[in-house]
């Protein structure tokens, strides 16, 4: 089965971390306040981000970046993450894109069989960063 990424809110507005997370959710996941960031990202994969099984442009195909995520910055794609968790994702992402910007990377092996240009990473940034500005969760849809 697959992977797909969701830049989410809680429909509970006091819900704001993992902390504050009850289960099980009584009330439903909604949207981006402003989805104006996450249309503009680029989305041919593989030099953007790879769209979700829906087309939803909240979200992307989490299962071809996963193994690069958690074996790169230490992210599990597959759990849910609250706004604290997306901006250090941001902050991870951004301090790897400054470093293989410095040494010149043009190419990024995601796994065994996948190799996308420095912009496909760039693309998956770019989310995450619209997520972190926004305050969203990262919910995984398996």
């Amino acid at each position: 089965m697959g992977l797909d990424v969701y830049a989410v809110r809680p429909g509970d507005p006091t819900v704001t971390g993992h902390d504050t997370l009850e289960t099980p959710v009584t009330w439903e996941w909604d949207g981006p306040a402003d989805l104006d960031p996450f249309e503009d990202i680029p989305r041919d994969f593989p030099e953007g981000l790879f769209w979700p099984s829906d087309g939803d442009f909240t979200g992307f195909r989490g299962q071809v970046y996963r193994e690069w995520v958690s074996g790169t910055l230490g992210m599990n794609l597959y759990e849910l993450h609250d706004p604290a968790q997306v901006r250090d994702l941001d902050g991870r992402l951004a301090r790897w894109l400054t470093d293989a910007l410095a040494a010149g990377t043009d190419k990024v092996q995601l796994d065994g069989a996948t190799v996308v240009p420095l912009s496909g990473i760039e693309a998956l940034a770019a989310f995450v960063r619209a997520a972190a500005d926004q305050g969203l969760w990262l919910f995984p849809d398996s």
